[in-house]
């Protein structure tokens, strides 16, 4: 193993190792009746993450039907707000749906900027603020999982790289749905970003030029191509025809089964397919 690979390794499993600590943490769960219909009950979910940093998620649990129900954890989006979890998804899984910190709901000690977030806290990886979203998303994971009306043995990740990291970290995720990538690819072009959210780490080393080596190594921590040798479940993983040659090495290096498939731009089909895709998997 070479000194990178162990850095590497050593990073991410202090970070997956300080969240662990934090799974008899207590979670208070009050119903929405604003968010609660015929197909769902929806509740707030408030519970702390590594440096007793107070979260908020939805959990939303089906309604009619006998439990337990397939669990699925939606990782956050990039961008300030995390609505309720789609009406038909709601009706077929347990899902939490996760304000990382700084997101609106998860941001009363900080509040996360847009554009800026991709880039706070570099050059170094110990002080990127992206490790603590990571965390934020595994212990959304181990909420989700310890409730009752959640089947463990039916367990999907869907959302970006997060995703990613999230199914690496914790083997027991059964499925993976990955799409609108942050990171891939990007620590080998960082000079070079076009087009914002990315271009927000071309930005920075255009201001910090000393800092672009550091900073292309830190964000090549977060490449899910670096966990795909640790990823072993069944995988969607769609992207845009332009966006293929990033994509495609990270679907073929995945060590599970794999699907890549390349969007139509129609968003309805598109997102009907995904859907598709993990109900089939996770039918009893």
């Amino acid at each position: 193993m070479t000194e990178s690979m162990e850095q590497f390794d050593s990073y991410w499993h202090k970070v997956s190792d300080e969240v662990a600590t934090l799974s008899d943490g207590p979670v208070k769960l009050e119903e929405i009746p604003l968010h609660t219909n015929e197909v769902s009950t929806t509740y707030s979910a408030k519970f702390f993450g590594t440096g007793s940093y107070p979260l908020f998620a939805y959990l939303t649990v089906p309604r009619g039907g006998k439990g337990p129900f397939p669990a699925l954890l939606q990782v956050p989006g990039y961008g300030s707000v995390v609505g309720v979890p789609a009406y038909e998804r709601r009706a077929r899984y347990v899902i939490l749906n996760l304000c990382h910190r700084g997101q609106r709901l998860s941001d009363t000690l900080y509040s996360a900027a847009y554009p800026g977030l991709l880039t706070e806290g570099l050059p170094d990886a110990s002080t990127y603020r992206w490790k603590e979203i990571a965390a934020d998303c595994l212990r959304g994971l181990d909420v989700l999982v310890n409730h009752p009306e959640a089947d463990e043995s039916r367990l999907a990740v869907a959302g970006n790289d997060l995703a990613a990291i999230t199914a690496a970290l914790r083997p027991n995720i059964d499925y993976m749905l990955v799409n609108t990538l942050l990171f891939r690819g990007i620590s080998d072009r960082i000079a070079d970003l076009a087009g914002y959210p990315s271009q927000e780490f071309s930005d920075y080393v255009r201001y910090y030029p000393d800092h672009a080596d550091q900073v292309a190594d830190t964000v090549a921590m977060f490449d899910p191509i670096a966990f795909a040798k640790n990823i072993e479940a069944e995988s969607l993983v769609t992207c845009i025809e332009g966006q293929r040659s990033l994509v495609e090495p990270l679907s073929n290096a995945l060590v599970g089964k794999t699907e890549l498939r390349i969007n139509t731009g129609r968003g309805y089909l598109d997102h009907g397919y995904e859907d598709n895709w993990l109900a089939e998997r996770t039918s009893a």
